[in-house]
């Protein structure tokens, strides 16, 4: 039984592999390449899958000193100073820009979450009103997190030597050292799911005596704030992880009732707090059609025949060399955003593109539901080609770079850059579509040494869960739309290659 469910991962893996290679080189499906890619994949994974599925790490030599907590800050904040320096005085975009005025007017709007605006923005700027103590109570924000992370690696699994390795695992990866100064909300919201897994690996080796401290449990309610209103579609990942905790260990009054309150104080928040208080509501439905909004571009960037109401419909968004002219297979964003934004400023041609799908949204879904059955092999490909940033084995990120206005910051930034494009190019495990599969390949490790001990899954379901929430609903055209994987990767992989049937029992008990 053993030996069949390791060969059905294998054939999984394979796919994947074969799938996500093929695409990174021929950017289209390519039967051939894909199946010899899956040869391959397979032959090699059948060879190595059984041997990492047997592997477990050592016992944890040494009592934990906590001197050594020195040694790994020292090293965390040679990090954030490298970080800090190469992007000076921060990396912002235009929607951090709408953060930053409504900072400054004490106007705000929940279409960038209000909670992380007052933290991340508003609070900073109290003591220092400019970017740069946004940035600074980032990376502090960061390396407190870093820290725990080290003690945690102590706690369950490695010596000091370990530690380093896997934190410099973290540090290392071109993503973390350049978006740490990404002033904007994926940053914070990724580091809570971070976090926020760590704590469900310590639920899970401790079979949930973890949060019988009530220390504890203050941090899983104050991370499960974080990732529900740090990014609206974060509470998808808590009501998950909140049901799941509920059903598989003793403690389940605490998590029904915790669940249940915080997902009540959430929607309760964006709805009669916010009201009063006259902050306007976050975007609407055509937020959430991203990745259906591209299936339509493509279609119609096919030129298929369509009625005239229909061309009509399209024209009011754009006319037809403007859909031509910004489409992008990985995106809608180029297209929603012609003109200047989204919405809140006239477009060149045609309704801005919020105006027109909430104006039009029935004759929209007609459109796409009608268009989808006539050509489904079309959507199927721009779904694949408008995910694919974020599971393609390796890819090349286009970093947001910053206004770098000193002769340090841009000689220290021009070396990071040098770095960051000899490491993507190179190896791919720190890739960032690559993250994903180590993420999937780490669940199906568990899934061959504890099968149907269900509880040793839940670490995966926060990370995999907003993969699955942006793949469904957003364009992971970003680097920060699934920024939460590149980071959540190396303690997931830990975790899994740590797991020993035999091993693992003795260590929960213990």
């Amino acid at each position: 039984m053993n030996n069949i469910l390791q060969k059905m991962l294998t054939i999984l893996l394979s796919i994947y592999f074969s799938v996500a290679i093929t695409y990174n080189v021929f950017e289209k499906v390519s039967l051939i390449a894909m199946l010899i890619l899956f040869i391959i994949s397979f032959i090699i994974l059948n060879k190595i899958f059984p041997k990492i599925t047997d592997f477990s790490f050592k016992k944890n030599k040494g009592n934990f000193n906590k001197k050594e907590l020195i040694i790994y800050g020292f090293i965390i904040l040679i990090f954030l100073v490298v970080s800090f320096i190469a992007s000076y005085p921060g990396v912002i975009n235009t929607d951090t820009e709408v953060q930053w005025k409504q900072v400054q007017s004490g106007v705000y709007s929940n279409w960038h979450p209000v909670v992380e605006t007052l933290i991340f923005l508003k609070l900073p700027s109290l003591f220092h009103n400019s970017y740069v103590s946004c940035a600074i109570f980032q990376l502090l924000f960061i390396g407190l997190i870093l820290l725990y992370f080290c003690y945690f690696l102590r706690k369950y699994f490695f010596n000091k030597k370990g530690t380093i390795i896997s934190l410099l695992l973290i540090i290392l990866n071109p993503a973390v050292i350049r978006w740490a100064m990404y002033i904007y909300k994926d940053i914070p919201f990724s580091w809570c799911m971070f976090i926020g897994t760590i704590f469900i690996i310590e639920i899970v080796l401790t079979k949930g005596k973890w949060i019988e401290n009530n220390k504890n449990k203050i941090l899983l309610i104050l991370t499960s704030l974080g990732i529900m209103l740090f990014r609206h579609n974060g509470i998808v990942s808590v009501f998950l992880i909140f049901l799941f905790l509920s059903i598989f260990y003793k403690n389940k009054k605490f998590y029904i009732i915790t669940g249940i309150l915080l997902i009540a104080f959430r929607f309760i928040l964006y709805g009669p707090i916010y009201d009063n208080l006259n902050i306007k509501p976050n975007g609407g439905k055509e937020e959430m059609m991203g990745v259906l909004m591209n299936q339509i571009a493509y279609v119609y960037h096919q030129d298929i025949d369509i009625t005239k109401d229909e061309q009509e419909l399209l024209d009011k968004f754009a006319d037809k060399e403007t859909w031509n002219k910004y489409y992008e297979p990985a995106t809608f964003n180029s297209l929603k955003g012609h003109g200047k934004t989204y919405g809140i400023y006239t477009h060149d041609n045609g309704e801005p593109y919020r105006n027109w799908v909430s104006n039009n949204f029935e004759d929209i879904m007609n459109f796409y539901i009608k268009y989808g059955l006539k050509y489904p092999h079309k959507y199927i490909r721009a779904y694949m080609n408008v995910t694919s940033p974020i599971w393609k084995i390796q890819d090349n990120v286009q970093f947001i770079g910053s206004s770098k206005n000193s002769p340090v910051s841009i000689r220290v930034g021009n070396y990071v850059d040098k770095y960051s494009g000899i490491i993507t190019s190179k190896y791919i495990f720190f890739g960032v579509g690559f993250s994903l599969f180590i993420i999937v390949f780490s669940l199906f490790i568990t899934i061959n040494k504890r099968k149907k001990e269900w509880t040793s899954y839940l670490p995966f379901v926060l990370v995999l869960s907003n993969t699955a929430i942006i793949m469904l609903l957003l364009t992971g055209y970003e680097c920060r739309f699934v920024y939460s994987q590149i980071i959540c990767m190396i303690p997931l992989l830990i975790y899994s290659l740590w797991l020993n049937k035999k091993e693992g029992e003795n260590n929960e008990q213990k």
